[in-house]
């Protein structure tokens, strides 16, 4: 693994991550997920899709999605303090899409919190449109959730929209043994 600051490794996530993951979520969420959770997630392979990132050698950040029936629904995407504003969440999002992809869904769902425009910047670059607010969602502090949905993605056009992100970050990712 090369260790420029642009160059990235993704990989699928394995249970021997779920420590760093596990820090990474603790500077990032006020109400982490449990190790038991995110061993939980990785028992349904089948129906989930889950990446870590690498950057200097050391788990920059992870993100998932579950498959329910014809849907993916990103479940998170986070990166640490330290690595952010790299591409890194970018990257994620590819890797994550491209699986759920495999699974023959037809739309991608999340939700956000209203604040965090970053997060729903890159969500729209990825064809996410907002679609409704859950109300007081977030239970740390009452904040609602914007619902985003990305449709059609198993269209052309989806597939172009990747195939134009992944030629923006092309040369800086490896894409690991997806």
């Amino acid at each position: 693994m090369m260790t420029s600051d642009a160059h990235v490794l993704i990989e699928p996530m394995r249970k021997r991550h779920v420590r760093a993951i596990r820090t990474i979520d603790k500077q990032v969420y006020t109400k982490p997920w449990s190790a038991a959770m995110y061993h939980d997630e990785l028992r349904q392979r089948d129906r989930r899709a889950y990446y870590v990132a690498h950057h200097d050698n050391r788990i920059a950040g992870y993100g998932g999605a579950m498959i329910v029936h014809d849907e993916g629904h990103i479940t998170s995407i986070a990166v640490a303090p330290h690595a952010q504003g790299l591409g890194i969440a970018t990257r994620l999002m590819v890797a994550v899409h491209r699986e759920c992809l495999h699974h023959k869904i037809s739309a991608m769902t999340l939700e956000v919190r209203v604040s965090n425009e970053r997060a729903q910047n890159l969500y729209r670059r990825f064809g996410y449109v907002p679609a409704g607010v859950r109300a007081g969602y977030y239970g740390d502090n009452g904040e609602d959730a914007l619902v985003m949905w990305c449709h059609d993605v198993q269209e052309i056009e989806h597939n172009d929209v990747l195939a134009k992100i992944e030629t923006e970050i092309d040369g800086t990712t490896d894409w690991g043994s997806q």
